[in-house]
């Protein structure tokens, strides 16, 4: 009976040590402390391609396994407090969080699993997916207070339009020394109303004044403030060039002409993305924040505030989708009609908002047009300007048609000629 209690102490102790050894070696799951939490802003380190970006979200949701899934998205905005001084806008954009582009180029939103390697608290990841439109690696860490995302060797599936393109030149006229600017903006408006300047007694097509607009020289020069230069001129100049990435980044090489001496100057990376949606449409991606902070301030205090609210809204609605799904822009051969003629542009491409994205908007912004107080308070202002000229004594008559040429407008075209590098 003794030898049997013994026997069977002795077994116990075995089990219990081979327990105990069990539950000592038994390995660590990574990320299993971690909970789920959404970075933003504050204690978000996300880069794509070695640049940093700002305005994004990541949702980190381990599973408890040894996986997770992180998902990429855009930041929303308040609309309300970034433009909190505009007074009879404030009731439609109360509250109004807009959404924002994704992180990727083409992809709102992207969810990626990723296997976990670490401690409990803390751990890494790192491995390569694809989207619809992109390839990527990636790379970085979690931790219950930090995280990190590097994403690299991000490039667009279709990278047919990568590459440095600069602005088509302006065309001189060989015969009367005159600049033709619709071989270098890309301008195509057809309506049944055109504009009965003073003095002519017939309607003058929109495009045709459209050119003669974007020709006359009203601005102040870029380098010479004694002298005057034209739209066109002007960003044939401080327009350098601009880079279309094969990671689907877009960046511009301009003047600053804030600055003594006009140095050239790089826009950075993050500020606006693209993708090639289809043969002959691009689609562009803006940071809404750049822009709206940038609007802002350069914006004039009006004392007469017109009634905006419904304006405000109607953008919205065709405004908002855009910046999740990217701007139109369509794409193609560069060329233009002169004197009943089709001219090519030779290696030069036409990119510029269609009908389908420009009519919509114009017709939201064709009641600003029957306001007499606002038709009135544009010539007063162009009139102080005495380079406007005889711009100033046109502007009456074609603020005025301009409603009519929206009601009747079946095709506008607005955008630029590019020549690729």
């Amino acid at each position: 009976m003794k030898k049997s209690f013994l026997y069977l102490l002795a077994v116990t102790a075995f089990t219990a040590t081979f327990t105990s050894c069990s539950n000592d070696d038994e390995p660590i799951v990574p990320g299993v402390s971690l909970e789920e939490k959404a970075y933003a802003s504050q204690n978000l380190d996300l880069s794509l391609n070695g640049s940093n970006l700002v305005g994004k979200k990541v949702t980190f949701t381990p599973d408890g396994n040894g996986n997770a899934n992180i998902t990429l998205a855009g930041e929303p905005l308040n609309l309300s407090d970034l433009i909190g001084g505009m007074t009879k806008a404030d009731s439609a954009t109360e509250g109004l969080s807009i959404p924002t582009a994704g992180v990727l180029p083409g992809s709102p939103s992207v969810v990626i699993p990723v296997k976990l390697e670490g401690e409990a608290d803390s751990c890494t990841f790192k491995g390569t997916g694809e989207t619809d439109f992109c390839t990527y690696s990636y790379s970085g860490y979690a931790t219950p207070e930090n995280f990190k995302f590097d994403l690299s060797d991000v490039k667009l599936k279709n990278t047919s339009l990568a590459g440095t393109w600069t602005i088509h030149p302006l065309k001189v006229d060989d015969e009367d020394g005159s600049e033709y600017p619709f071989n270098t903006l890309h301008v195509d408006w057809v309506s049944e109303k055109g504009i009965v300047l003073f003095g002519t007694g017939y309607p003058m097509p929109v495009a045709d004044l459209l050119g003669l607009t974007l020709v006359y020289p009203f601005l102040p020069a870029i380098d010479n403030d004694s002298t005057t230069t034209s739209i066109v001129d002007a960003l044939c100049q401080v327009v350098k060039s601009i880079d279309l990435g094969e990671d689907g980044s877009v960046s511009a090489k301009y003047l600053d002409t804030k600055v003594e001496g006009l140095p050239e100057t790089v826009a950075p990376k993050g500020i606006a993305q693209y993708i090639i949606s289809k043969e002959g449409q691009l689609r562009l991606f803006l940071d809404p924040a750049a822009i709206i902070a940038n609007t802002l301030n350069n914006a004039t205090e009006r004392t007469r505030a017109v009634d905006l609210s419904s304006l405000v809204e109607g953008l919205m609605q065709n405004l908002l989708p855009m910046l999740t799904a990217g701007i139109p822009i369509e794409y193609g051969q560069a060329q233009y009609t002169k004197d009943g003629k089709v001219v090519t542009i030779e290696n030069t491409t036409a990119f510029y908002l269609g009908t389908e994205t420009l009519l919509p908007i114009l017709k939201i912004a064709k009641p600003l047009f029957s306001d007499e107080d606002f038709v009135k308070s544009i010539v007063e202002e162009a009139s102080k300007d005495p380079n406007m000229g005889i711009m100033a004594m046109m502007l009456p008559g074609i603020l005025n048609a301009i409603p009519e040429i929206i009601d009747t407008t079946s095709k506008v075209e607005i955008g630029i000629n590019l020549t690729k590098n």
